[in-house]
């Protein structure tokens, strides 16, 4: 892009018809640029910079004009280098660019990327030369962006949540920006997951149109995309930039397990230096590492879902069960909420087995399953304790909703027996018992209640329902 932009300039200059360099018309040109624009004659001595270069460098214009551009260098060597190789009167360099260290006027030393171009007049006569500057952020400045990267990724101490907000602050402090954030992309649907923000006003699970964001380039192009100053871009009429003059942004795809996830990205209200190669590099690099704690984190989940389900009916195990009835126990005494409990324990179950098979009491186990869960509200739930025992909890239940509900399942699996075969039907019938907790009763006397009903159920002939006495 810059060296189309001098090549034009250099254009334009020869059109001009002057055999020495107009200082009018380098102005008229470049005086807009936010790139330094630095001329000089065939002598190397100064002869025009824009407003940009007088802030990178801190001279004014009175202080630099006619003098020999090593000033500006760091290391006189590159100084002469560039001038043998370079910038003489028999160059046939082509327009390029090229890394070098430049001393400012306090002698601070940064890394700047220069495009560098010979002026001819229109005769071919090398009348002068230019180059466009603008700062890189040095090797010191990325390597200490991949040491803080590795010291948080390596870190066991952090949770997930710390570590993503950690690595989104060392983007931003890198970049300079105001904004950083890990989204998730659904649809048309871009939601902010993570995100930190230095002026305090965004917040995750803040939703967008996808269409009005700066990530729809991203993922056009499918790659990381930056806009250093969008305000003189060719998206300076982007929805987001109208909306919220968002000057600058740098976004690459976050993908989870080889597909699309969402991005990360960072923003600022004022436009910044022209990102470098080493900004890309280290996008890619914070992209492929949330993509790893994404998917660590995901794979963690999943294997505590699987810990507590019981792999056979895909019902809450014991564990998970009793976890959950501990936690309904908590907040039905603390706001005074009814709560009953169902032991459900499914009849003959050992004759299934012996009669038909594993096979079978598998199947039948997998039907009571699917019809208790069916039947039961959002705010209930059913656990298998272990073998053919289950427990049915309902919320905000009283003991005779709770009666009503275990003749209802009982009714609902007489009509619909487990199919074993083309030929072969069985009827699940089942033995429950009902107890209603007392406030501050513990769970296990709630528990030893229920069960003791059920065991009646059992000796009045099975396939019935019984209720506990309230708790002594």
């Amino acid at each position: 892009m810059n060296e189309l932009k001098l090549d034009n300039m250099q254009s334009m200059i020869a059109a001009d018809e002057v055999s020495a360099i107009s200082s009018a018309l380098l102005s008229e040109i470049f005086h807009g640029f936010e790139e330094a624009i630095l001329v000089a004659d065939t002598n190397r001595r100064l002869v025009y910079m824009n407003l940009a270069a007088e802030r990178l460098f801190g001279y004014s214009k009175q202080q630099l004009y006619g003098k020999v551009s090593q000033i500006l260098y760091a290391d006189e060597n590159d100084f002469s280098e560039q001038g043998r190789h370079r910038y003489n009167l028999a160059s046939e360099k082509p327009t390029e660019n090229y890394r070098i260290l430049y001393r400012r006027s306090d002698g601070e030393i940064f890394l700047g990327v220069t495009t560098g171009t010979i002026m001819h007049s229109s005769d071919g006569a090398v009348i002068g030369f230019l180059g466009l500057i603008r700062p890189a952020r040095s090797a010191d400045q990325s390597l200490d962006a991949l040491q803080k990267i590795h010291n948080v990724t390596s870190d066991l101490s952090l949770s997930y949540e710390q570590k993503i907000e950690s690595l989104l602050t060392i983007g931003l402090n890198h970049f300079g920006l105001e904004t950083a954030i890990m989204s998730h992309i659904a649809g048309n649907v871009y939601t902010v997951e993570n995100c930190v923000d230095f002026n305090g006003q965004l917040k995750p699970k803040t939703q967008f149109d996808l269409e009005g964001t700066y990530c729809v380039h991203t993922l056009k192009e499918n790659k990381t995309v930056g806009f250093h100053f969008v305000g003189k871009s060719q998206i300076q009429n982007h929805p987001c930039y109208k909306n919220f003059q968002l000057e600058s942004y740098i976004g690459t795809p976050l993908k989870l397990d080889g597909k699309l996830y969402g991005t990360v990205n960072f923003t600022s209200s004022s436009p910044v230096d022209p990102f470098c190669k080493d900004d890309y590099i280290l996008m890619q690099l914070l992209s492929d590492t949330f993509s790893y704690l994404l998917y660590k984190k995901v794979s963690e989940e999943e294997l505590e879902t699987l810990a507590r389900i019981d792999e056979l009916t895909s019902l809450p195990n014991r564990r998970a069960t009793f976890e959950r009835l501990h936690q309904l126990i908590d907040q039905s005494n603390r706001f005074f909420k009814k709560l009953c409990v169902l032991s459900i324990d499914l009849d003959h179950f050992k004759s299934i087995n012996d009669k038909y098979g594993h096979a079978a009491g598998d199947q039948a186990l997998v039907e009571f399953a699917q019809i208790a869960s069916g039947i039961g509200r959002k705010t209930d739930f059913c656990g298998r304790i272990g073998g053919e025992e289950f427990i049915f909890v309902l919320t905000g239940a009283n003991i005779e909703r709770a009666e009503e509900f275990g003749n209802k399942l009982r009714h609902t699996l007489a009509l619909h027996p487990v199919k074993l075969n083309s030929e072969e039907f069985i009827t699940i019938t089942i033995s429950a018992g009902v107890a209603m907790f007392d406030n501050n009763e513990s769970i296990e006397s709630l528990l030893a209640r229920a069960d003791e009903a059920m065991y009646n159920a059992k000796q009045q002939g099975r396939d019935r329902v019984m209720i506990a006495p309230p708790s002594p």
